[in-house]
């Protein structure tokens, strides 16, 4: 999987036409229309046909109560004309005039001739004339409603017959009606007030909710969206708000984990395929370097080795002028270069073999600073051997392969140390390592120019080497790790205290009294016994 990790090839042109579309509304403003609007519609309609309703049943008790006014007049009137009484006449309609809301009463005969008019409706006495003489004319009650000196009324006709002797009347009632309409506009004022009110509260209470379950929740999973789309999978939205939205927030959050983990994972697999295919290289040199190796070892070892004696025996001849020994020295060391060369590549393509041995650490890297102690001093470097654990450690691998490890560490060392400096060799106490097993570490530092970071990862590739041209084949790091790692440990560069390198090596401890200590120790008699046998036999 080449490119970018998964979660972060986003297509920019769709996010930047989605910063580009137009806004519309937003969604707190939407939820809060969808509670307020129905709110004040609701509120409208009530108040319509609540007014409506209101001024219906006022105008019904209005007219209902003058209905009775008529029904009481008409009987007291009937009583008192049979008694031919017209005083008491008067009176009673002056009592009735008194009730509340009743502005006056009026009584006219078929003629005109008004029987008696109250002090209230005095002067609209033609008005009420006409309306008697339509109730004559159409023999039945009237009720309607009229406008008496600029103010609303209920007019109201009741038909008086009394006795035979007494000529029949027509009684007109008059009721206030104005009241109806201040109390209809003063019940529809209180009712817009409480709706206007209402209306707010709601309004207000809808913002707020809105705000807190719609609108914040929302805007942090919109947000960590445009994150996720410009590239961060880090972003995590709280989970939060309405229950549906909260939900989002969660399954969101559970999205950028997923693609979290599925870009690791793309990285870890990237890294593994740039890794074996890193392997497969090394693996495809090392086995052309194994067959040229191979070829070379049979096709100039022998002549390699008669250029070696033959300029060895020829340097050590008496009477050999020094210009030329230095020159049969030259051809000597430059013979051994290319067979060590040739050795290792050998070595380094030969196929790992399962490896059974016990070998005394300290006693191997003494040997190795022991070996290199003359180009040491002729360098002006200091070596030293530092044991910080028990004085006698074993490793499972064999004395051979062990010293190549620590002789290729301590001369890369010594060699990047052309102006002198020291070498320390550092033995650390034994410590646990995977699985419970027991493991040993040693290091070697130098005060070197170290090695640049960005070597760091190559420098135990084959063939890879930082000295200078011609100075190195690029073999013993590579040899190295090949070593310890078919013996089942680790090896890693980093920098040392002073400065330059420093190269630590872990390898499996060999515990007293294991089943391969036993082995090796015996191993190790058979071998002495054996020497001896062969000495005295010699002998």
């Amino acid at each position: 999987m080449r490119g970018r990790p998964l979660g972060v090839a986003v297509d920019r042109r769709m996010v930047l036409q989605h910063q580009r579309r137009p806004g519309g509304m937003r969604l707190a403003h939407q939820f809060w229309l969808s509670l307020v609007l129905p709110i004040a519609m609701a509120i409208l309609l009530y108040g319509i046909f609540a007014s409506a309703h209101r001024k219906q049943v006022l105008r019904e008790e209005a007219t209902a109560e003058l209905r009775n006014y008529a029904t009481l007049l008409q009987a007291f009137v009937e009583s008192a004309l049979q008694r031919s009484d017209v005083a008491l006449v008067r009176r009673r309609a002056e009592d009735f005039a008194s009730a509340e809301r009743i502005l006056g009463i009026a009584a006219f005969t078929s003629e005109g001739e008004a029987i008696f008019i109250t002090k209230g409706v005095e002067r609209e006495a033609a008005r009420l004339e006409e309306l008697a003489r339509r109730a004559f004319r159409e023999g039945g009650d009237i009720e309607e409603t009229a406008s008496l000196a600029e103010q609303s009324v209920l007019l109201r006709t009741v038909s008086i017959r009394p006795s035979s002797a007494n000529q029949p009347l027509v009684a007109v009632l008059v009721r206030d009606r104005h009241y109806i309409e201040v109390l209809e506009r003063t019940l529809n004022h209180g009712l817009a007030v409480t709706g206007v009110v209402l209306l707010l509260v709601s309004a207000v209470v809808a913002g707020l909710v809105g705000r807190f379950t719609v609108a914040l929740p929302a805007r942090a999973i919109l947000a960590g969206a445009e994150r996720v789309a410009s590239g961060d999978l880090d972003a995590a939205v709280p989970e939060r708000g309405a229950e549906e939205l909260s939900r989002l927030a969660s399954a969101f959050n559970t999205m950028t984990c997923s693609l979290r983990e599925a870009r690791e994972r793309a990285v870890r697999e990237e890294a593994a395929r740039v890794n074996g295919e890193r392997k497969l290289q090394q693996a495809q040199a090392l086995a052309a370097a194994g067959q040229v190796a191979t070829s070379l070892g049979h096709e100039i070892g022998s002549p390699l080795n008669v250029i070696h004696g033959r300029a060895r025996r020829a340097a050590d001849l008496p009477g050999c002028p020094e210009h030329l020994r230095a020159e049969l020295e030259t051809i000597a060391r430059q013979s051994e270069r290319i067979t060590r060369v040739v050795s290792r590549l050998v070595s380094l393509a030969r196929p790992p073999r399962p490896q059974q041995a016990d070998s005394d650490l300290r006693r191997v890297i003494d040997d190795v600073v022991a070996f290199l102690g003359p180009e040491c001093r002729r360098r002006g470097i200091e070596p030293s051997v530092v044991c910080e654990g028990a004085a006698r450690v074993r490793v499972a691998l064999d004395s051979d392969r062990l010293f190549q490890v620590v002789f290729n560490l301590c001369l890369n060392a010594v060699e990047a140390q052309s102006r002198g400096g020291e070498l320390e060799v550092r033995i650390l106490p034994e410590c646990d390592g995977p699985a419970g097993s027991s493991v040993v570490c040693f290091e070697v530092a130098d005060a070197g120019p170290g090695i640049p970071g960005e070597d760091l990862r190559r420098i135990f590739d084959p063939f890879f080497t930082t000295k200078a041209a011609g100075g190195g084949s690029g073999l013993g790091l590579a040899i190295v790790r090949g070593i310890v790692e078919e013996a089942g440990g680790s090896v890693e560069a980093t920098a040392s205290s002073t400065g330059g390198a420093c190269f630590r090596v872990t390898l499996p401890a060999i515990v007293s009294g294991s089943p391969a200590s036993v082995e090796a120790s015996s191993e190790a008699s058979s071998e002495s016994n054996r020497g001896g046998r062969e000495e005295g036999q010699k002998a």
